[in-house]
């Protein structure tokens, strides 16, 4: 038999409150904004202590996880907080370019699309030839969102690319031809 895992949470997904409806729980503004500077005053420990917990199945069981990471890619996208955003961008950025589980990979990087810089990109290139769609597919995303910086990247990208990753980076290129 399996053995079961057991990852220990952060305490920031404890200040949540229960999901009571279809929105994120019904946490105030204010609230939020106040866990997102405790986490960013914390640093990097406590927001990759966040990217541990997240479950390779998206069941909802880490739907704070998920909340608290992306508050904090919005929150970091604001012109004051650069050096929160330099943090955050080299943690989502490692982890996506890790091992991890293709659906955790997937969703940090499409948390990036709030703060990536055109400076990003070639890092995030060799994810052009990642064999998993989802990783594809959110990669591709984040170079439109980067911007016109990144059609280089994307065209070199394209001439060895094969099936899922041709499509992604051809669809990128035109999403970028438009803009």
């Amino acid at each position: 038999m399996a053995e079961e895992t057991k990852n220990e949470r952060s305490p920031f997904v404890d200040r949540l409150p229960e999901l009571t409806n279809s929105k994120w729980g019904g946490i105030s503004k204010e609230d939020g904004e106040e866990i997102v500077e405790a986490i960013f005053k914390q640093g990097g420990d406590a927001i990759s202590e966040l990217i541990s917990g997240l479950q390779e199945v998206d069941s909802g069981e880490d739907w704070q996880e998920r909340f608290l990471l992306h508050q904090l890619a919005v929150n970091a996208s604001a012109p004051a907080r650069a050096k929160d955003r330099k943090i955050l961008t080299k943690i989502y950025t490692a982890a996506a370019l890790g091992d991890g589980a293709a659906t955790i990979r997937s969703f940090l990087l499409q948390q990036l699309r709030y703060v990536a810089g055109a400076s990003l990109a070639p890092e995030l290139a060799p994810l052009l030839e990642d064999g998993d769609p989802l990783v594809l597919d959110a990669v591709a995303a984040t170079m439109v969102s980067i911007g016109k910086a990144t059609e280089p990247i994307l065209h070199e990208a394209r001439k060895s690319s094969r099936g899922h990753a041709k499509v992604a980076i051809t669809h990128a290129l035109g999403q970028l031809s438009r803009s």
